[in-house]
C-alpha cells in the first residue's frame, strides 16, 4: 500500500475526499467515483426523525458535526500483524488504515487475493472497478454516500474458481480516535464453485465523545459458490453504527451470514440477500444482546428473483435494562421466482420490564406457485414453566435462568465456524449478564 505524506483536513469536506485519494495515490477513476459520491452526499437530506423509516431509531441524535474524516493508526498499532491459529488469512485495520496482512502461501499460489482496497484499486483494478459499489451503492442514503466518498483501508477478498478455503479469513477493524468517522468496506468476490468463510470483527474501547461508523459489506457469490460470513460488532458506547451488508447470489450459490451484535449506542444494520439466479439459497442468522440504553434497528430483505430459490431467517435477541431492538424483515417473492420457499423467525427474550422488542415480519408474494412462505415472531420473558421445571430438579432459580438464557443464544452461537470466536462471544455475553 503506497501512502504519501498528503495531509487530510479535519472536517468532512470535498477537500478531504481529494486529499484522502491523493494520500493513497489512487487512480483517477477511483477519485471520480469518490467525488460523485460526495456530490450525492451533499444533495441528500439527513434522516427525518418523524418518518416511519426511523420510528425505531432516534434520528434526532444523529449528527456529523465536528467529526474527523481520517485518522492514522497509532505507532503502537503498526506492528500488529499477528493472527489467530484458526485463521488462514487476516487483514487488520486500525482507525483509517490497514496495518497488517497475512495469507497462507498455499492460498496465494492458488490465486487468492487478500489486500486493502487502496492497493487492490491499483494492482487488481479490473476486479475493483467491476465490483466495488456494484451491490451497495452510494446513492442509497446520505451516510452511504459519505461512505462512498471517504472509505479508507478496506478489504478485498478474491477467491478464484474452484478454490475451497476450509479455515476462516478474518478482517479485523478497531477504532481508537475520539471524534473519528470511520468507513470500513469489505468486498468479497467468490468465483464459480469456490468456498470461503469470512469473519469480520469490529471493536473499540470506551472513548469520550461521538464516533460514527458507516460500513459496507458487498458479497458477490457466483455460480455454485459458498460464502459464510460472520459479523461480530463490539463497538464501544461512543459509536453510532450504520452498516449495509448485501449479497448477490448466482446459480446454485449459497450465502450464510451470521450477525452478532453487542456494542454501540445506536446500531442500524441492513442485511439484504439477492437470490438472483436459479437454485440460489441463503440462511440468515443473528443474535443481539442489548443492555443500558442501547438501540438496535435491523432491516432484512430476502429477495427471491429467480425460481427454485430458498431462504431462511432466524434472529434472536436478549435485552436487559432499557435497551430496545427493532427488526423489520421483508420476504419478496417475485413473479419470476416460481417454486421458491422462504421463512422468517424472530425470537426475543426480555430480561427487564423496561426493555422492548418490536419484530415486524412482512411477506410480499407475487409468484403463484411458491413451495412455502412462513413467518413468526415472539417477545417475552424467560419461560416460568421451564424455570420451575429446572427448579423442581434441584437447580437454584438463578442457575436455572442462566441455563435457559444460554440455551436461547446457543442455537445461533453454535453455528459460528470458529471455536475461539465462540469462546470470545460467550465471554462478552457473560460479562453483559454479570455472570
Amino acid at each position: 500500500m503506497v501512502v504519501t505524506t498528503t495531509a487530510i483536513g479535519s472536517s468532512l469536506s470535498r477537500e478531504a475526499v481529494e486529499q484522502l485519494s491523493a494520500r493513497f495515490d489512487e487512480p483517477d477513476w477511483l477519485l471520480g467515483r469518490r467525488l460523485e459520491a460526495w456530490r450525492l452526499f451533499e444533495e441528500a437530506p439527513m434522516p427525518e426523525p418523524l418518518s416511519d423509516e426511523w420510528k425505531h431509531t432516534d434520528a434526532s441524535k444523529l449528527t456529523l458535526d465536528g467529526l474527523l474524516p481520517y485518522a492514522p493508526p497509532k505507532d503502537t498499532d503498526k506492528d500488529s500483524t499477528g493472527g489467530r491459529d484458526e485463521a488462514v488469512g487476516r487483514l487488520i485495520q486500525r482507525d483509517s488504515e490497514v496495518v497488517g496482512r497475512s495469507l497462507d502461501e498455499s492460498l496465494t499460489r492458488q490465486g487468492v487475493i487478500l489486500t486493502d482496497l487502496h492497493t487492490a484499486a491499483k494492482e487488481h483494478a479490473e476486479i475493483v472497478r467491476e465490483h466495488l459499489h456494484s451491490v451497495v451503492t452510494p446513492a442509497e442514503w446520505k451516510y452511504l454516500s459519505l461512505h462512498g466518498a471517504l472509505w479508507s483501508g478496506g478489504c478485498l477478498l478474491y477467491v478464484p474458481q474452484d478454490v475451497e478455503i476450509e479455515l476462516p479469513i478474518e478482517y479485523s477493524v478497531s477504532l481508537a480516535t475520539p471524534g473519528l468517522a470511520l468507513f470500513p468496506h469489505l468486498l468479497i468476490v467468490a468465483e464459480a464453485n469456490s468456498k470461503v468463510t469470512v469473519i469480520q470483527e469490529e471493536v473499540s474501547p470506551a472513548i469520550d465523545g461521538l464516533n460514527v461508523v458507516s460500513g459496507a459489506v458487498e458479497v458477490i457469490a457466483k455460480d455454485g459458490a459458498e460464502v459464510r460470513f460472520v459479523d461480530v460488532q463490539r463497538w464501544g458506547a461512543s459509536v453510532q453504527n450504520f452498516s449495509t451488508i448485501r449479497a448477490w447470489l448466482g446459480r446454485s450459490a449459497s450465502f450464510q451470514p451470521i450477525l452478532l451484535g453487542f456494542g454501540a449506542a445506536i446500531t442500524r444494520t441492513r442485511l439484504d440477500v439477492l437470490l438472483q439466479e436459479d437454485g440460489s439459497r441463503a440462511e440468515l442468522l443473528g443474535f443481539f444482546f442489548g443492555d443500558a440504553d442501547q438501540q438496535f434497528d435491523y432491516h432484512t430483505l430476502q429477495d427471491h428473483i429467480a425460481p427454485h430459490t430458498n431462504s431462511d431467517l432466524l434472529f434472536k435477541s436478549t435485552l436487559t435494562d432499557r435497551s430496545a431492538m427493532a427488526w423489520n424483515g421483508v420476504v419478496n417473492v417475485r413473479e419470476t421466482a416460481s417454486q421458491s420457499s422462504a421463512n422468517q423467525t424472530s425470537r426475543n427474550l426480555l430480561l427487564s420490564d423496561k426493555a422492548s422488542a418490536s419484530p415486524t415480519p412482512i411477506l410480499e408474494i407475487l409468484a403463484h406457485d411458491v413451495l412455502r412462505c412462513s413467518h413468526g415472531a415472539t417477545v417475552g420473558p424467560v419461560d416460568e414453566e421451564q424455570t420451575f421445571y429446572l427448579q423442581s430438579r434441584g437447580i437454584p432459580h438463578d442457575e436455572a435462568e442462566r441455563m435457559l438464557v444460554e440455551g436461547f443464544f446457543s442455537e445461533v452461537l453454535e453455528r459460528v465456524p470458529s471455536e475461539g470466536l465462540q469462546r470470545r462471544v460467550r465471554a462478552v455475553l457473560h460479562s453483559k449478564l454479570g455472570w
